[in-house]
């Protein structure tokens, strides 16, 4: 084994199916790590309990486990009984650049953490289902992530409580390429419309039901914007 290219492991463990990962694991150190860093580039939480157990069981390194993970998926976690349990975990995830908040709720208390340099200076992806959170909180969050550019927001059934919140682009921020929107963002696009200096490519498949958003969303940047079912 010791006369193999790592090249050639490297090769084999990607194209092997991932029911054989766990015997590849146990060939050898080389082979270990790169079948670790396979099976856990994509983890998917679904409870608090198992977001706890992570931060619990997975030491936070930035060569071992924790950094292999590169896309996380939060996905029907209505309410958080520890919500600063979130944060751990997200920021234990040194690779992490993309993630997905399906029917979660989002923490009033996470924009800040980002915005502290917490977490998220290398999240580029953003994909946002149906999040139960404040729209302020909604806003603030997508806003904070500087290096931000793809967003995907569905069916935002966020709130907009009082005027509609001022937030800052941070100014390290680089060009977003796409900006997709789906489903009903109404007063979402107004505040998103922040972003549009940073943006070259709009994708919108949503119900604008007042012009003054799409006139916000386009900018002298964009190159090009394209509506669906609008």
């Amino acid at each position: 084994m010791d006369s193999i290219p790592q090249e050639l492991v490297e090769t084999i463990i990607d194209n092997v199916p991932e029911s054989s990962l766990p015997s590849c694991s146990l060939v050898e150190k080389r082979w270990r790590r790169k079948s670790q860093q396979r099976v856990l580039s994509t983890i998917t939480f679904s409870s608090e309990r198992k977001v706890e157990c992570w931060c619990t069981d997975i030491p936070r390194d930035s060569n071992g486990i924790s950094s292999y993970v590169r896309h996380v998926t939060i996905e029907e976690i209505y309410f958080w009984v520890e919500p600063a349990i979130l944060s751990q975990m997200l920021g234990s995830l040194t690779s992490l650049t993309t993630l997905s908040i399906f029917a979660t709720q989002i923490p009033d208390e996470l924009p800040g953490h980002i915005s502290r340099g917490g977490f998220g200076k290398r999240i580029t992806t953003l994909d946002i289902c149906v999040p139960y959170c404040t729209f302020a909180t909604l806003t603030s969050m997508i806003l904070s992530l500087p290096d931000l550019k793809e967003l995907r927001l569905e069916d935002c059934e966020a709130t907009p409580e009082g005027p509609l919140p001022t937030y800052s682009v941070t100014p390290e921020r680089g060009p977003s390429d796409s900006l997709k929107l789906y489903g009903c963002v109404d007063r979402a696009g107004e505040a998103l419309a922040k972003l549009r200096s940073a943006s070259r490519r709009l994708s919108l498949d949503v119900g604008i039901t007042n012009v003054e958003q799409l006139l916000l969303l386009s900018s002298e940047t964009v190159v090009k914007l394209e509506l669906y079912g609008a």
